[in-house]
């Protein structure tokens, strides 16, 4: 099935943007409004659609930030039918063309750590490195999230240059913990959530960056020039 992608630029194009992130996520309160989103585009920002069929199957949200050369990527939604297919990618790839073609050289957004799907997308396949942990970033957020804190590992995709080397790296653990389990704020992902914490802040406060994971073995590689 061929995926049309479209930067999406009037208030009729992002309509469709705040009902596909309520059936992403689950509810309403957080959902980004259509004239914030308006706001956003106006100020150097991107609302960027994928379609099937005219019906929309992911999006993605970025806007300017305190540096004039990074664009904060507020949220990626793909709908659940096309995961795994690598339209999150694709997403992510296409946001960044448009980047480099006006005038931002880096992204950055945050993801729950927990989540090692993502995480290996945003690490493994791009490329971004994690750079800052954030406790209970968002407060309370319900849907997808449950009741747990929303702790956020912010990543910085450098686009016009490669990785650095790093001289120094080690391997931390997540315990096994399902998305399931999270949005039923389950004891187990409470447990999950806190041990992440109390491992990988400490560090990234100390200049280690999150440079890999390993989905399967469940574990993070943090390094250090």
């Amino acid at each position: 099935m061929t995926i049309e992608f479209r930067v999406l630029t009037t208030a009729e194009d992002v309509s469709v943007l705040p009902e596909f992130e309520a059936f992403i996520w689950g509810g309403d309160d957080d959902r980004v409004s259509v004239n914030m989103l308006m706001a956003c585009i106006t100020e150097g920002g991107l609302a960027l659609g994928a379609f099937a069929n005219g019906q929309i199957v992911a999006s993605a949200f970025g806007f300017p930030t305190k540096d004039p050369h990074v664009l904060h990527s507020h949220y990626l939604a793909v709908h659940p039918e096309y995961r795994g297919s690598g339209l999150g990618e694709q997403m992510k790839r296409t946001q960044a063309e448009w980047c480099l073609a006006n005038g931002y050289t880096a992204m950055r957004w945050t993801f729950d750590p927990l989540q090692l799907t993502n995480a290996h997308l945003n690490l493994n396949k791009l490329g971004a490195l994690g750079v800052t942990y954030h406790v209970n970033h968002y407060g309370a957020l319900g849907g997808i999230n449950g009741s747990l804190p929303s702790d956020r590992l912010t990543v910085l995709w450098q686009l016009d240059r490669p990785r650095p080397e790093f001289a120094e790296s080690f391997v931390l653990d997540v315990p096994p913990v399902t998305p399931a389990q999270i949005a039923a704020s389950e004891p187990e992902a409470f447990t999950a959530r806190i041990a992440v914490r109390d491992s990988m802040a400490p560090h990234l406060a100390d200049g280690w960056v999150v440079s890999a994971v390993d989905r399967h073995a469940r574990t993070y590689t943090l390094s250090r020039a």
